[in-house]
């Protein structure tokens, strides 16, 4: 099992809270302030990792991102080019809940051309999760809470941090836990339902040094 350390949700952002957990995984002394400023948070929104990509690959952590997300069109083309590779529910999902999405084509460009970010726009699949995390990587994963907690009515995309792998289940750092334990264990038939299942663009993001 991975030592990750927790960090609960602030604000509606899972995405910054398993961010600070990679960061501080990896760079002990990172902390939850550091990474918001980093990712230029604002309260009540979620974030996208463009920016803490940056920060954590220039410190030499290599990042292998599987999405469906054109981030070239998004790049080259601002909103739209994310609104035609995503479908309706998860674009409107996303454009409700982030602050100022139209400001993010610079940094995606120089994301795409880093030379520790390899982007592999398809769906990620359940071996390579699984492959990554026995290599010793950090793996954020993207899925449907709602799913995952067992209703049916909503939408709700959450970013959650694995922490083992067995053969039945998944154990991972759930940023909106409310137990006295922040280490959830889910079976893996929940979890690829939530993930794989649910979305039409899973994504699973892998940090190596």
């Amino acid at each position: 099992m991975l030592d990750i350390p927790y960090e609960k949700n602030r604000g509606e952002s899972c995405a910054l809270s398993c961010y600070t957990m990679t960061a501080r995984y990896f760079f002990s002394e990172s902390t939850f302030e550091q990474i918001a400023e980093i990712s230029d948070w604002k309260q009540g929104y979620a974030v996208w990792g463009f920016k803490f990509w940056l920060w954590i690959m220039d410190k030499g952590i290599k990042i292998t991102e599987y999405d469906l997300i054109d981030l070239l069109s998004w790049s080259e083309n601002g909103i739209e080019g994310l609104k035609n590779s995503i479908s309706k529910k998860e674009y409107n999902f996303i454009v409700e809940h982030t602050y100022n999405i139209d400001s993010y084509s610079d940094d995606i460009k120089k994301v795409l051309t880093h030379p520790n970010f390899t982007f592999k726009k398809q769906r990620p699949n359940w071996e390579d999760l699984v492959s990554a995390f026995n290599d010793g990587a950090v793996c954020e994963v993207v899925l449907d809470s709602v799913t995952l907690d067992k209703k049916e009515n909503d939408f709700s995309l959450h970013r959650i941090v694995v922490l083992d792998i067995t053969n039945k289940y998944i154990i991972f750092h759930d940023p909106r836990t409310k137990k006295s334990m922040p280490k959830r264990k889910e079976k893996i038939e929940l979890f690829k339902k939530a993930w794989l299942e649910k979305l039409q663009g899973p994504e699973l993001c892998i940090y190596q040094k």
